[in-house]
């Protein structure tokens, strides 16, 4: 039974599932890239930072994704109690900077995956017949990132298969008290449904491709230039 799983789930790696995790864990890495750019190019403060970053996300990655932005915005306060701080603050002592950062994205893409397992329909691709209400591992990293954004609850839109978390902690009054008042006010209108039916519209692999190889260039050249 498992070894027929398996083969199934290769095939349907071989016929394309692969390719869209890649574009997903993708727009993960683009975020973080930026994130460190943000963090060793720029004096200002986290809360500016972070302002620059939604504002990222909407205007070239046409993505707000709420659990990356929390993780990215305890990147971007140096929060010492996340694990993945500790581990892109000696980024430039990595022997594979670009390599350090590929993982992280992979680790962030594991909530956002079992999110979507939420929505599976027996009737519809993937055509998946169970869903995995809990994951056992011993990653580390991967359960910093779940308990960081941990949800309360998750409503799923069966006809679309679309999930929407529900956090913890409620997310506006977190941006709120990350970014501060004024510049919240300036970002309100990123959170709007006709901002939300833009990004929608503009979402485009190839340009999550391009800035991503982009960012990354800067990133070396910058992580170049300090260590010389």
């Amino acid at each position: 039974m498992a070894t027929a799983i398996l083969d199934d789930f290769q095939q349907d790696l071989d016929s394309g599932l692969a390719q869209g995790i890649n574009q997903q864990v993708n727009m993960m890495e683009a975020m973080l890239v930026r994130t460190q750019l943000l963090v060793l190019g720029s004096r200002k403060s986290p809360q500016h930072k972070l302002a620059e970053l939604i504002t990222f996300m909407h205007e070239a990655l046409s993505t707000i994704a709420l659990r990356e932005l929390i993780v990215c915005g305890d990147i971007l306060a140096r929060n010492t109690q996340a694990r993945i701080v500790h581990k892109l603050n000696s980024l430039q002592n990595h022997p594979d900077p670009l390599a350090l950062l590929r993982n992280c994205a992979w680790d962030l893409y594991i909530p956002r995956a079992l999110d979507q397992l939420c929505a599976v329909n027996p009737h519809k691709e993937p055509n998946f017949d169970f869903y995995l209400a809990e994951l056992l591992t011993f990653d580390g990293d991967v359960v910093d990132m779940l308990r960081t954004t941990q949800l309360r609850a998750l409503a799923v839109h069966r006809p679309t298969m679309q999930s929407f978390p529900f956090f913890d902690h409620d997310i506006a009054e977190w941006l709120g008290n990350r970014v501060g008042g004024k510049r919240m006010d300036s970002l309100e209108d990123i959170f709007s449904p006709k901002a939300f039916e833009l990004r929608a519209q503009r979402r485009s692999v190839s340009t999550v491709e391009d800035v991503l190889n982009e960012d990354k260039n800067r990133l070396l050249h910058m992580l170049n230039r300090q260590s010389r």
